[in-house]
């Protein structure tokens, strides 16, 4: 990551790079940079900027793009997006070998293998970079930053109850931090209040804090919120799915007992900032509760499907049973 940033503020680049990892924003920003700066020029309708996206980006394709010249410029770039040819064994790697000097080729991939031949040869000739969820800590000041532009004023309490309700995902936070700033147009002061008014809370937020009350043996107050959700027109099918995979999340972490935060995002595909809530759930189980719940969660599922069993009342059923079923 500090090394894409220092090629951007210096202006030297490599001619390939491989942007990929959980935060969208930041990945889309920093590609947006590196073209830019290759270019020296916008994209848009620019003859020398070449764009492929999915199964578009073969490697027949690539090979063949890649070694034309740039056309009265000093750059050529080709920017591939989701190709996923980071995830299955090709030959790309052996023909970018021999690229000019003119060409960059940024790819742009949601999830890649790093035993893949492409990623390992990019990471030694050219440069990858994993961009994660930014840490709480991080966002409450880049909150406050954005807020700024606008001369608005955010509490750190009111930037924390952002985040709960939110999550980390800044292109979330940005559609509701502008919710704010209209909102708080006359006084420029945020707090926890003009968060609660206008903010609204994600489904998967939602689903953890019910967990939260779940795991501490808190039945009412976790019938309570599968209820706020109902009365949200949340789908059942969509909160059983949820619940289902928490309780498998919660499983392997489990499971993966010893290994670091890191190691258990990049394995089970969650944001690194949710591990240790993870975690601490997990903690309340042991591995034969988990398991036992995870099956009755995907019988419990199969069953509302089916039309065997009503949704909410199903779901309602397991809140009870789990909440009651704590290690303690």
């Amino acid at each position: 990551m500090q090394t894409l940033i220092k090629h951007i503020k210096s202006g030297v680049f490599k001619n390939l790079y491989l942007l990929y990892g959980e935060e969208e924003y930041l990945i889309q920003y920093y590609k947006n940079k590196l073209i830019e700066g290759i270019l020296k020029e916008s994209p848009k309708g620019n003859i020398n900027y070449h764009l492929y996206e999915g199964s578009a980006a073969t490697v027949d394709v690539i090979a063949e793009q890649s070694k034309a010249l740039p056309f009265f410029a000093d750059s050529l770039l080709i920017e591939i997006n989701n190709s996923g040819l980071f995830k299955r064994a090709n030959e790309l790697a052996k023909m970018l070998e021999t690229i000019p000097e003119s060409t960059y080729i940024i790819f742009v991939e949601h999830d890649v293998d790093k035993r893949n031949g492409l990623y390992k040869f990019i990471k030694q000739s050219g440069t990858v970079a994993e961009i994660m969820y930014k840490k709480d800590a991080e966002l409450v000041g880049w909150i406050a930053g954005y807020l700024k532009r606008y001369d608005c004023l955010i509490t750190s309490r009111g930037a924390k109850l952002l985040l709960s309700k939110v999550g980390v995902d800044m292109n979330s936070l940005i559609n509701e931090l502008d919710k704010l700033i209209a909102y708080a147009d006359a006084t420029k002061q945020i707090d926890i209040n003009e968060v609660e008014a206008v903010c609204t809370t994600t489904l998967s937020s939602r689903i953890f804090a019910m967990m939260d009350n779940v795991v501490s043996g808190k039945t009412k107050e976790a019938l309570e919120l599968y209820k706020d959700l109902i009365a949200l027109k949340e789908s059942p099918l969509a909160i059983m799915a949820l619940l289902t995979r928490h309780y498998n999340i919660l499983l392997q972490i489990k499971e993966m007992a010893g290994e670091t935060e890191a190691v258990i995002a990049s394995k089970l595909s969650i944001p690194s900032f949710s591990v240790k809530k993870y975690k601490a759930q997990a903690g309340v189980y042991n591995k034969q509760q988990l398991k036992s719940i995870v099956v009755e969660c995907i019988n419990t599922e199969q069953d509302i499907k089916s039309g065997k069993l009503g949704p909410q009342v199903g779901i309602e059923v397991l809140i009870v049973k789990f909440s009651k079923n704590v290690a303690r």
